[in-house]
């Protein structure tokens, strides 16, 4: 029998228990069973079918019979959801309580439809939560879960809106889910304001922290004031990746709103204002580019588009409009998530789209820099950051955070980008990113991997709350384990800088030197390399008549000036010295004229006898200047293949855990062999060709053929081998003197030991913020907690007191 003077609900609490509907429940779990379902869940597999099946077995081999076959499932899942709810909310509450809950960020002038972080919960917005009698044990759980809404009317994922009566709005039923975030209240504001001006440490207002809902994610990070380092000027770390496994099929229609507070998933508006500002800067697509805009050069960019080319041809990701997954069988493509260093989530977003598109990413961007003060200096580690980048600077996008921002590539994935792509983003090779890998996303992708079949079959609204929950437990775990990352990377980063000094020693070479033979390479590797043409030739040609044009003016205007100093009286020392003076720089101008003039009739192949214009269109000059230009590419990618074996070839002194990331780096190195193998074997095309033109009369006179590039010995990086010696059939190589960084063996030795030094001392400064952070952060909570718990004093707070206590 039930009590009339309170609902079911509340006495099956009273007594332990949890009742399956808020009103006429048929069945109730104890909630020490719902606690050890709810914890084997996120450490687990989620299967709640073998709960049921398991309960089942064990009550009849008891002699206990459930009435309602094959329903316990049913029954025990939406007892375990809306207790999970509950709880969920109370500890939302209990932090609220204790005044140490996320707040808004600043208020800022390019903020319009980007909702601030969730506000903080109070009695309105928990009703069930303040019906609770005050006599109760200390369980923070309410007396009954709310009934559903609707399948016809369903809410808004994360609404908080409420009427008068305390009903939760609804929102017009819609195939597809119709938000993704919380819905701002607060007044509109424009979007894409004027950029923020980038204050500097001594600025008045420099000890101005992220926002609480930061500080809430990773007390390292966010945790103290803004670092001070000399090393690095990135204020802290992040990275982004997409997984496309944790999809949502199609076609199961919306389920009933779980309508909770502090979702880390990012508000719809924001996502859609994005995608809206990316496609009106890129504008309607063009049926067919121009020529010139193939490989067009963009400033602000230190790689040529050309290498950004191969790198996007590499990535599947790069590339926006390959189908990852399909939208006729998922509602739900996929998640893109935003992690600090230390591997804790800041947001997610949820793919809707079959691709990798960039608005996905640039909105955690936006959302992550709304939280910041407008001096903080990011560094942004993601698998495509070069594409990223180059989209910011081609488009002209996020111009008031891209000042902010230091794009690395994250290190499992950047030997699968061209060599000068890594040169400049690898984030061992360039400043900022220390020991940091930018691999959290791939760590945080296979935490959650068990929750892939059951989410996938999922109602849209409970996969969300899911994925929230599972978040907070790892958040939970991760926060309890800090120290000891801290201690680990601190032994680990000792190791590496004693290894690396002990190796810059070893070398005897300055490190002035080193740096800038350093700077020479990364200068030399990354301009853009020579290409075949079909006018290459005919360029040549009228490049050596205008210089030949240059020399004749020269020579005449030495003979001028040769005339009119011999036509000055002796006793005119003024004026014959301004002749002399114009006269040895004619001299010196003719010399350098001379030596190019040279140099260029050499590559082409021809004497200065010789009519140039009668060789316009000559087939075989055309294809000796082609064959040139490949040679001098297949040697660049032949130096940049030994620098990148340099890795394997150490990979003998690496741990056994490293064993997979070698493997990965070996696969990534052997794929571009394909495209070096390609290039010989155009070059070898390009000397056949010329021997045949020989042969048919069609080629100069005393002309000489070029060796062929013999591809089983290439790879040896023999120095007797026929592609690093002067080939007459091609003339001499424009090289000149080899440089040290590729020619002395321990200028390498020593770049390498000098970077890794580096990175070691971005580190160690890194980590010694970080432990100042997190002691700020533990005084702070323990400072909010004993507050609370001194105003919580009474008979009225005891749920809220003994909660803070726990704490």
């Amino acid at each position: 029998m039930v009590c009339p003077c309170c609902s079911a609900g509340v006495q099956l609490l009273e007594l332990g228990f949890f009742p399956c509907a808020p009103s006429r429940p048929t069945i109730a779990f104890h909630l020490d069973l719902l606690q050890l379902v709810t914890l084997q869940l996120r450490n687990g597999v989620p299967n709640i079918t073998a709960w049921a099946e398991t309960l089942d077995a064990f009550w009849r081999d008891r002699g206990f019979i459930i009435p309602f076959e094959g329903t316990l499932r049913r029954r025990l899942a939406n007892a375990l959801q809306w207790y999970q709810f509950l709880v969920h909310q109370a500890n939302a509450l209990v932090t609220k309580s204790a005044d140490i809950s996320p707040t808004s960020p600043k208020s800022s002038s390019d903020t319009e439809g980007l909702s601030p972080p969730p506000t903080p919960l109070n009695a309105a917005s928990l009703p069930l939560l303040s019906r609770l009698p005050s006599s109760s044990a200390p369980t923070t759980l309410p007396s009954a879960p709310p009934g559903p809404p609707s399948l016809a009317t369903p809410a808004s994922p994360l609404d908080h809106t409420r009427s008068n009566d305390g009903s939760a709005g609804t929102a017009d039923a819609s195939p597809s889910p119709p938000g993704l975030g919380h819905t701002s209240t607060n007044t509109a504001r424009p979007v894409f304001g004027p950029p923020p001006p980038l204050l500097r440490p001594d600025d008045d207002n420099n000890d101005e922290h992220p926002s609480a809902y930061l500080r809430a994610r990773c007390p390292l990070c966010f945790g103290g004031r803004r670092p001070k380092m000399s090393h690095s000027t990135c204020d802290a770390h992040a990275c982004l990746d997409a997984c496309f496994g944790h999809k949502r099929r199609a076609g199961h229609g919306l389920d009933p709103e779980i309508p909770y507070d502090d979702s880390r998933f990012l508000p719809d508006d924001l996502v859609r204002k994005m995608m809206e500002r990316v496609e009106k800067a890129r504008g309607e697509p063009k049926k067919a580019p121009q020529k010139r805009e193939k490989h067009a050069e963009f400033s602000g960019l230190p790689v040529s588009n050309s290498v950004l080319d191969h790198c996007e041809a590499t990535f599947i990701a790069a590339q926006e409009n390959v189908a990852k997954s399909s939208k006729k069988f998922y509602s739900d493509t996929g998640l893109m998530a935003l992690l600090c260093r230390h591997d804790r989530v800041l947001w997610l977003v949820n793919l809707t789209t079959p691709g990798e598109q960039q608005h996905y990413a640039l909105a955690l961007i936006v959302q992550l820099f709304l939280h910041l003060p407008s001096f903080w200096r990011i560094g942004l580690l993601y698998d495509i950051a070069c594409q990223l980048h180059r989209s910011l600077v081609k488009w002209d996008l996020l111009p008031e955070y891209l000042h902010r921002l230091v794009f690395g590539v994250s290190v499992f994935h950047a030997y699968g980008h061209q060599w000068p792509c890594q040169l400049v983003y690898h984030p061992r090779k360039r400043t900022e990113f220390g020991l940091t890998d930018g691999e959290g996303c791939e760590r945080f992708w296979y935490a959650i991997s068990p929750l892939i079949p059951s989410l996938r079959v999922s109602g849209f609204y409970r996969r969300l709350f899911v994925l929230d929950c599972q978040l907070i437990h790892l958040e939970e775990i991760s926060l309890a384990r800090l120290g000891a990352w801290l201690v680990r990377r601190s032994h680990a980063c000792k190791k590496r800088l004693e290894q690396a000094v002990a190796n810059f020693k070893k070398c005897g070479i300055d490190v002035g030197i080193l740096r800038s033979q350093w700077c020479a390479q990364v200068k030399a590797q990354t301009e853009k390399a020579p290409r075949q043409s079909k006018n290459i030739a005919d360029r040549a040609v009228e490049k050596v008549v205008l210089e030949r044009a240059k020399l004749e003016d020269t020579a005449a205007a030495i003979d001028t000036l040769e005339s009119r100093l011999a036509a000055i009286p002796c006793e005119q020392e003024q004026a014959r010295e301004a002749v002399e003076l114009d006269l040895e720089s004619a001299r010196a101008t003719s010399a350098q004229v001379n030596a190019s003039l040279k140099a260029m009739e050499k590559a082409l192949g021809v004497t200065g006898k010789q009519q140039l214009a009668a060789l316009k269109g000559n087939p075989y000059l055309r294809a000796r200047m082609n064959a040139r230009a490949l040679r001098a590419r297949i040697r660049a990618r032949i130096i940049e293949h030994k620098f990148e074996r340099t890795k394997i070839e150490r990979a003998f002194r690496r741990q056994m855990q490293q064993e997979k990331n070698h493997a990965h780096t070996n696969a990534s190195i052997h794929r571009r062999k394909g495209s070096i193998m390609t290039l010989i074997r155009k070059f070898n095309k390009l000397v056949d060709d010329m021997k045949a033109l020989r042969r048919d009369g069609q080629a100069p006179i005393e002309s000489k053929l070029p060796r062929t590039l013999d591809a089983a010995k290439i790879f040896r990086l023999d120095v007797d081998d026929d592609l690093w010696q002067d080939d007459p059939g091609l003339g001499d190589d424009d090289a000149g003197d080899v440089p040290g960084w590729l020619g002395n063996d321990k200028i390498r030795d020593g770049i390498v030991a000098m970077l890794e030094r580096d990175r070691c001392f971005e580190e160690e400064e890194r980590l010694q913020h970080e432990r100042g952070s997190m002691q700020a952060w533990i005084t702070s909570e323990v400072r909010a907690i004993t507050a609370a718990c001194i105003v919580h004093q009474g008979a009225s707070h005891c749920d809220s007191l003994f909660c803070l206590k726990l704490s």
